[in-house]
């Protein structure tokens, strides 16, 4: 390994989950953290979770979805802190639910966000750092669905495929230009992923008592983000191409390769029409609603995390970005 002394790190979707245990850890290693989120309130919790161990951040309100706003993001960034050392492309979200009932709205939000965000953030920043001419490192957060197909999560998963192949593409391109790329690929992390989902051909209430449900799940189950954060920061010092996060990720990362025809079988056994058929009847059974509200409310998380906030409505444009500086 070479030393490892960021100056400046970026990295989106930080008001929670990975993202922000992946700011923290970069913060600890000394690094000036930009941190960017949608939710505007998480971001400034980060920075105060960071400022408070001694580090150094500033928040930032962005929407990744957003191309005009990527590009004022990144122009800000260059202006007021400089090139950073190691942008993070981290923000992501969930559409769910079979293939041909989602909105034609909701698949184009999970393409900008998930797929091309990712681009235009290595685009802009990779640009910044070839200028400048002393190399840098972007890391893609991908998933394990990256890995395997999942069924009623296929744009998730094609999104997820496309910025892994993306990052193994341009970690050749930019190698001769000092510029190192790595992806990412977590299974379960204890992250707000779930809270932001959307599922098609559920009702709202159903959504919400999913989400709830899910998160929770994930909280008790799931990897720490902190200790994801912190495994992405030895990554990315130890310049690793790809990680898969979790053993479950390593597993489907083995399998997927070693026995093509198998992992797909499991996928559809495991998530076939017969257990979809079997959910739909519970879920919109009427007795089932009132049962399940309940277990929601009564079910355990893992206490000291943010993990459950209900999104802005992206049908109506966000604001411009909001650059605080303090």
């Amino acid at each position: 390994m070479k030393p490892f002394h960021p100056r400046i790190a970026v990295v989106t979707g930080a008001g929670s989950g990975i993202g922000r245990g992946t700011a923290k850890a970069l913060a600890a290693r000394g690094a000036t953290v930009i941190v960017a989120d949608i939710n505007f309130a998480t971001a400034e919790d980060t920075v105060t979770l960071i400022r408070s161990h001694g580090g150094r951040a500033y928040s930032y309100a962005l929407d990744v979805g957003d191309i005009a706003s990527m590009e004022a993001f990144a122009d800000y960034v260059r202006t007021v802190h400089g090139v950073p050392d190691i942008v993070v492309n981290n923000a992501g979200i969930v559409v769910g639910g079979p293939f041909f009932d989602i909105r034609r709205a909701d698949l184009q939000r999970i393409v900008d966000v998930n797929l091309l965000a990712v681009v235009h953030g290595c685009k802009l920043f990779g640009a910044q750092m070839a200028e400048r001419g002393r190399g840098g490192h972007l890391v893609n957060v991908s998933s394990i669905a990256a890995f395997t197909p999942v069924r009623l999560g296929t744009p998730y998963a094609f999104t997820s495929a496309a910025v892994k192949h993306f990052s193994d593409a341009l970690r050749v391109e930019l190698a001769g230009q000092g510029i190192r790329v790595t992806a990412i690929c977590p299974g379960l992390i204890a992250t707000n992923l779930a809270a932001t989902a959307t599922l098609a051909t559920l009702s709202a209430e159903q959504v919400a008592i999913t989400r709830q449900i899910v998160v929770k799940g994930m909280t008790l189950l799931g990897m720490h983000p902190d200790k994801a954060g912190r495994r992405i920061v030895d990554a990315i010092a130890r310049n690793r191409a790809m990680v898969p996060l979790r053993l479950e990720s390593w597993l489907t990362y083995v399998l997927t390769r070693a026995f093509p025809r198998t992992a797909r079988a499991l996928a559809r056994v495991a998530t076939g029409p017969e257990v979809e058929r079997v959910v739909r009847y519970v879920i919109d059974h009427p007795t089932v609603i009132g049962v399940a509200r309940e277990a929601a409310e009564l079910m355990p998380q893992r206490p000291g995390l943010q993990t459950y906030w209900e999104p802005p409505e992206y049908d109506d444009p966000p604001p411009p970005p909001i650059p605080i500086r303090r």
